[in-house]
């Protein structure tokens, strides 16, 4: 299974990424509702960044109380399943799982072709 990963040595810290993924995914331009989160803060003048991106481990879909997240080529939630308990989000790692609308919302990689990745200016993120 492909994943996203980010080369931190290449990042800028624009959040072109989120930007691009809250258009794709929420039809607006709001970081703050992308499914991808590179955070970016200077530490004693070096430039350092806190990725938060479904690293695909599977424990959501293992403890989903209903069955409704599966993983084949990406990973997906049936939202006639999922009833917004949370239990996915509260086991998430990452912490990258939100409940919107009473329903989980997870990055699905754009379904194998991440918009985030082929809008980076400096290809720090990849998919592979």
């Amino acid at each position: 299974m492909k994943r996203l990963k980010l080369d931190k040595s290449k990042c800028l810290g624009c959040k072109l990424c989120a930007t691009v993924c809250s258009a794709y995914k929420e039809g607006v331009y709001q970081p703050s509702k992308a499914r991808i989160e590179i955070e970016s803060y200077y530490d004693n003048g070096d430039i350092k960044y806190i990725d938060h991106y479904c690293i695909l481990c599977g424990i959501c879909a293992k403890s989903c109380p209903q069955g409704a997240i599966s993983m084949e080529d990406y990973i997906s939630v049936d939202q006639d399943k999922c009833i917004g308990c949370g239990t996915c989000a509260e086991k998430c790692p990452k912490k990258v799982i939100k409940i919107r609308e009473q329903k989980s919302v997870i990055c699905d990689t754009c379904l194998g072709d991440p918009s985030c990745v082929k809008t980076c200016p400096q290809n720090a993120l990849t998919f592979a």
